[in-house]
This record gives structure tokens, C-alpha cells and sequence, in this order.
């Protein structure tokens, strides 16, 4: 954050001096006032924990494909101990997703829904209207895709230790929860993300123009990122977005080991 200047305007009159010289009446007095320097914000990794669920809504204004765009998209992240995750899209830009990854077998539906699921048995991917459709990828395209739009990817990326840097803001309530709010300063977040050696943080830094000051909670016992609320301009691979867009994420649990099942659709799956 650039430094703050202090401007005192003073419309006087002339002042004597011990000389006996009066003063040019003063206008204006300005000074240089350092901002507080980015610190480093400690916070605990999410990549490493098998269970959690956590929530991520993107909204967009910008181009799909050249198409002048506006929207949103909220995925939903559940994953547990059972090695099995699932990670349910909704949103006005559903469909712009569903034709980025699902090739010709997906792109005849505008679901309602989209729900990738990772389970021992393999990897589907759910649409839902009136029924469900349940559809075998015939490569890792969609859920490559879909990854990125992970909560715990996004939040584990947007809070490294690489680019986690700010001004604690103080200690506040979140939820019912005592967490520590920081402020993340932009150009600092694109200037360490492009220097990361992260292959994820860096691809992503590649694809921004710039970066806005991002609110980061940070649980105030467990050291994990409870949300994350920023913006971004540039260019977004899973929608094959230009322009502006805002994250917000927010980690609702952790260790609550919640089910994943397969719908009944899965039973007999197409495959493409």
C-alpha cells in the first residue's frame, strides 16, 4: 500500500517572529507518513487435511469466449478421511462451465446443478434438472477444470506462505468464531505470486493484470484461513474468462468427516 500523505490546510494570518519578521500566512503543510510494512501472516496449510468442507463463490464481469460476460458461480467442497470428496458447482455461469469441460456428451444439458465426485471406484461427473445424469469423464479434462474451482485449492493458493503477507486489522468474530482479520495488500500478493516457485501460484499470477487488497480471517486457535475476500483482473482458464472478477471463500468445517455417496444415477453411469 502506498504510503498515506498527511495534508493540513492552515489559512492563517501573518505570524511574528522574534526577528520581528512576520511569516508568509501558511496554506498548505504536507508530510510523507510511512504505511505499516506487509508482514508475514501466519497461517496453517490446508492441503495436508483429508477433511473439510468449504464454500467458494466467483462472480464475474468481463468476456466468455470474446462474449461480454456477467455472473457467478458457487462451488461447494466436501471432502473426508474415506478418500472420497465431492465438489457441487451452481450458479448463472453453470452452463459457460459445463461447456468448457464436458465435451459433446455434456454440452446437450444446461443443468442446474454439477457435481464432480472422487471416489475409490473412479471419478463422475453428476448433472441434475429434473433428473440426474451421471457421466464416466473419458480423461481428467473436467476434472482438472473443476479443480480449479476446488475451495480448499483456492484458499490453500491464496493464502501460501509465499504470498500471505498483510496488516493484522485486529481480533474480531466470524461466524461465532474469534479469528484475526488481516488486510492483504495486492500489488505485494502479484509481485511475490509471480516469484513463487509454486507452479500453481505462479500460472495463476501469470494470467492477472493486477490485484486488489484482499480481507483474509484467520481461525484464531487453529491457524487455518476462514475466509478469503478479494478481487482480481485477468484471464480465468476454466471459463475461458477476461476481465474482473471476485473470490470469496469460506471454510465452514474442519474434521466433520462428512458422507459422500454416489446418487443412484451412478449405478449405471455413460460413458464418453
Amino acid at each position: 500500500m502506498a504510503a498515506a500523505v498527511v495534508c493540513v490546510s492552515m489559512v492563517v494570518g501573518s505570524v511574528p517572529t522574534a526577528a520581528g519578521y512576520d511569516l508568509p500566512p501558511t496554506t498548505i503543510m504536507a508530510f510523507d507518513q510511512p504505511a505499516p510494512s506487509a508482514a508475514p501472516i501466519p497461517v496453517a496449510s490446508l492441503a495436508g487435511l483429508g477433511s473439510l468442507d468449504a464454500t467458494v463463490t466467483i462472480t464475474v464481469d468481463g468476456t466468455v469466449d470474446g462474449k461480454p460476460t456477467q455472473g457467478d458461480l458457487t462451488a461447494a467442497l466436501t471432502t473426508n478421511d474415506e478418500g472420497r470428496s465431492k465438489v457441487e458447482v451452481t450458479g448463472s455461469l453453470l452452463g459457460d462451465v459445463v461447456a468448457q469441460v464436458g465435451g459433446s456428451a455434456l454440452n446437450l444439458f444446461r443443468p442446474d446443478r454439477l457435481s464432480l465426485y472422487a471416489v475409490p471406484e473412479g471419478t463422475y461427473a453428476v448433472l441434475s434438472s429434473l433428473l440426474d445424469m451421471c457421466v464416466v469423464p473419458e480423461d481428467a479434462t473436467t476434472a482438472g477444470a473443476l479443480d480449479q474451482l476446488s475451495p480448499q485449492r483456492l484458499l490453500t493458493t491464496l493464502t501460501s506462505g509465499d504470498v500471505a503477507r498483510g496488516t493484522f486489522l485486529g481480533d474480531e468474530t466470524l461466524n461465532g468464531m474469534a479469528v484475526k482479520h488481516y488486510l492483504i495488500d495486492g500489488d505485494t500478493f502479484l509481485t511475490a505470486a509471480r516469484a513463487s516457485s509454486d507452479p500453481d501460484l505462479s500460472a495463476f499470477a501469470a494470467s492477472l493484470r493486477s490485484v486488489s487488497d484482499a480481507d483474509l480471517y484467520v481461525a484464531a486457535d487453529t491457524g487455518y484461513p476462514v475466509a478469503y475476500r478479494g478481487g482480481f483482473s485477468g484471464t480465468f482458464e476454466p471459463l475461458s474468462f477476461d476481465g474482473d472478477l471476485t473470490v470469496s471463500a469460506e471454510l465452514t468445517s474442519v474434521g466433520a468427516n462428512t458422507p459422500v455417496t454416489l446418487p443412484g444415477a451412478c449405478d449405471h453411469p455413460i460413458s464418453r
